[in-house]
């Protein structure tokens, strides 16, 4: 090439170099949601870049939309909630696989919440007066209707002594104001923001309860066509992957990074006032994204009972930490504290 090409025709020359010929751009399911972090900070910060990953951030307005396209080989990495679908899934033989974990409840962080109307503090006092009580989930046979079935049975009751019904989160605003629910499940920024407008108060957090095992809310999922095809491109996903998780977890606990990562997180997801993110409680990350396979086990235990799921699968065979282990030998193992 000649010395006097222009600038930006050396910074082509420069990528393609830097990406393998013929190298796949990944297809990621965006949310929109902070569970997202990772992907968002691995983008903004250039560790796909650095990678030689070409990533297409693809919205979708739930993680159940998902499934088939991760199965189906339209989208290769997604963030999948722990659902009754999910281990349904599995039970179907779809091709996809459990990489890492992505969410869980612990001590001092922990955004899923359930709440009660704010005009019940003082009736509702233990979680034995909600029997008979009518109680909002977001969705049927996912994480936070898992979670109220295990809070009820910490007071010795069953699913079924509290009158449940499904509505989303931001309409539970509404029914919480004209007390068409007495509870609800939340998860943050809608936990604060209806304690601080007096529509309902955190009655228990998940990790108040769910604690042995906690609770795993999302996982990280591959599809297994791209497994199999590019298992190098999988391998440094993993590794920008981490990293992301690392940045989020240094943010998650105060650290140097936090003004930056909620900088990112204000451009990619809803939540745009940065003041709110000092208020809420952070989901916890793993830095070493370590799934908790009791808590998997327990919740596919849970729906059987219920009813929810088909048959039972082996949870070891969901998952594939092939390259989470990669990851790990490459960027080292954090204590997380």
């Amino acid at each position: 090439m000649p010395k006097t090409a222009p600038a930006w025709l050396w910074l082509l020359c420069a990528l393609a170099l830097a990406r393998p010929a013929g190298a796949q751009t990944v297809a990621v399911a965006d949310l929109g949601i902070v569970a997202d972090a990772p992907f968002y900070l691995a983008v903004e910060r250039g560790y796909f870049a650095r990678a030689g990953i070409a990533v297409s951030l693809e919205r979708f307005a739930s993680a159940a939309q998902t499934t088939v396209p991760l199965a189906t080989d339209k989208l290769q990495v997604a963030g999948g909630g722990m659902s009754a679908g999910l281990f349904n899934a599995f039970g179907r033989d779809l091709p996809i696989r459990v990489a890492m974990a992505r969410t869980r409840d612990t001590p001092n962080y922990s955004s899923d919440t359930l709440s009660v109307r704010a005009n019940l503090k003082g009736t509702v006092r233990t979680m034995a007066d909600l029997k008979g009580r009518k109680i909002a989930v977001n969705a049927p046979a996912g994480a936070l209707e898992y979670m109220v079935g295990k809070m009820l049975q910490s007071a010795g009751l069953k699913f079924t002594d509290a009158e449940i019904v499904y509505m989303p989160w931001p309409d539970m605003s509404v029914a919480f104001a004209n007390g068409a629910i007495d509870a609800g499940t939340l998860v943050e920024p809608f936990t604060t923001q209806y304690d601080e407008r007096a529509l309902a108060f955190p009655f228990a957090r998940a990790a108040d309860i769910l604690r042995d095992p906690p609770l795993e809310v999302s996982v990280i999922l591959y599809g297994k066509s791209w497994i199999d095809r590019s298992p190098d491109q999988v391998r440094a996903f993993a590794v920008a992957y981490l990293e992301g998780v690392r940045d989020y977890y240094d943010a998650m606990r105060g650290g140097p990074l936090r003004p930056e990562i909620i900088d990112i997180l204000a451009k990619y997801t809803p939540l745009k006032d940065k003041a709110l993110y000092d208020r809420i409680a952070w989901s916890y990350m793993d830095p070493n994204a370590e799934l908790s396979i009791a808590s998997l086990i327990d919740q596919q235990e849970w729906y059987a009972r219920s009813g929810e799921i088909e048959h039972k699968v082996d949870v070891a065979a969901m998952i594939d930490r092939r390259f989470l282990d990669y990851a790990l030998s490459k960027l080292g193992r954090v204590e997380a504290r």
